[in-house]
């Protein structure tokens, strides 16, 4: 009885789900369903993650969505062609894939078997009418979804030659709560995973700016910016996710807010000081005003994010990951100039690049060179809210890089009142995967 309920709730989510990927937003909508709440949960739009639907059934929606109705029939008859079929009018891409499953000229693969996904004869197709982006796009599903097989069978092949058994990550992710490090380190080489312990994960420097005043130091004028900067509404919000996502992982926090460009280098001087050796990392997250490559203190006077690396950089982390998440604008373009009603952005014009270029590090932006970066004055800023959430969703199963690519791709995906958009970059030097996991 208990196994007939479970396949039964699988069922449900597994249509709920394929209904969200499908954005039958209206659907849901007549049905009792918080539409915003299911792309929290299922994020529809990341091509590479499903729940309850195959994750190749899901990139293969995607890719059909991609092509307009000529192009899908040249498709389809290159297909048919390849297949020595006669080709069949009006046909839609989907039912041309239906038709390719039935006949395994595709094959979609199996996790529990370990049977990979093989979509040579599609791509194959895709490459011979020139359709290169579309190739690409099937190119990155299928070895997104391949590597995870290839990655337990060599688990299982290097657990078998040391006769030990195969008790790897894969059940350290499913019981985050249990004896993580032994069971991660177990099955993964030095070079593949930092090691990390919720008990002892390291410190969180959080500086936010919310208010800001002009400073009035003769020898600091000419850096205060020409207009004054506005309140940050919004951010409490940002800030209290924040505190709370890395609480649960255990990581001791020091927050700082409303401090100035001279304290914000003192606040992480101070964090590095306080690493000590059984630490596994540090993360400092700046919630502030900004322009490319700048951040602003509480005086209105900018500060180097390069400048907040060279202190990160110390001997201290040697070989630990140190990640910067910079939530501020790195100029002041927007798609568009149409105002945007509870919209405001974290920025100036003006201001010089600047890069990671330090061993194990990662810098988050919100946003690219130049543009502006949005947040909501009540909801927070799309940048913050979608890592916090995915980080939730995500961290037993996928590393920080991975979570951050659905991050982009969430938020890239965002629109404005005005049709305004944003793309977050990351710069990574991490020479390993970081999984997080969260404390007892």
């Amino acid at each position: 009885m208990n196994h007939v309920k479970k396949s039964s709730q699988d069922w449900e989510d597994e249509l709920l789900e394929a209904l969200t990927i499908m954005e039958q937003n209206l659907l849901l909508l007549r049905v009792g369903y918080d539409d915003e709440e299911l792309r929290l949960r299922y994020f529809p739009r990341t091509s590479e993650i499903a729940f309850f639907v195959h994750p190749m059934l899901k990139g293969l929606y995607h890719f059909c969505e991609r092509l307009d109705d000529e192009i899908a029939s040249k498709l389809a008859n290159q297909l048919f062609q390849s297949m020595g079929i006669s080709s069949q009018q009006n046909q839609c891409m989907e039912t041309v894939m239906l038709q390719l499953l039935c006949n395994k000229s595709i094959q979609l693969g199996s996790k529990q078997s370990g049977q990979e996904c093989n979509l040579l004869l599609l791509n194959a197709a895709c490459k011979a009418i020139e359709m290169y982006d579309e190739s690409d796009f099937l190119k990155s599903i299928v070895s997104h979804f391949n590597r995870h097989i290839r990655k337990r069978d060599q688990e299982q092949s290097d657990a078998s030659a040391k006769n030990i058994p195969n008790t790897g990550d894969v059940v350290s992710k499913h019981h985050p709560a249990g004896t993580v490090v032994t069971t991660v380190e177990s099955n993964h080489s030095p070079l593949e995973s930092y090691t990390f312990h919720p008990e002892r994960a390291g410190i969180v420097l959080l500086i936010n700016q919310f208010s800001f005043y002009r400073e009035t130091n003769p020898e600091l004028l000419e850096l205060v910016p020409v207009r004054p900067l506005k309140d940050r509404k919004g951010t409490e919000v940002d800030k209290n996710a924040l505190e709370s996502l890395f609480n649960d992982f255990g990581y001791d926090l020091i927050l700082e807010e409303n401090i100035t460009h001279h304290q914000i280098l003192q606040a992480v001087q101070h964090a590095v000081q306080r690493i000590k050796p059984i630490h596994c990392s540090l993360i400092v997250c700046l919630l502030s005003h900004g322009q490319e490559g700048k951040v602003f203190g509480s005086n209105s006077i900018p500060v180097e994010v390069k400048a907040i690396q060279q202190l990160m950089a110390n001997e201290r982390l040697t070989g630990k990951p140190k990640l910067l998440i910079v939530q501020a604008c790195q100029g002041a373009d927007l798609q568009s100039a149409v105002p945007i009603p509870n919209l405001e952005h974290d920025g100036l014009d003006g201001g010089e690049k600047t890069a990671s270029v330090f061993m194990d590090f990662l810098v988050a932006w919100s946003t690219v060179p130049g543009f502006a970066s949005i947040r909501h004055i009540e909801k927070g800023s799309w940048f913050i809210q979608e890592l916090c959430t995915k980080l939730r969703q995500l961290y037993g199963r996928e590393h920080i890089m991975d979570i951050l690519t659905a991050v982009i791709n969430d938020v890239a995906s965002k629109r404005g009142y005005g049709n305004e958009c944003m793309v977050p970059v990351v710069q990574s030097t991490l020479s390993k995967k970081l999984y997080f996991h969260r404390r007892s």
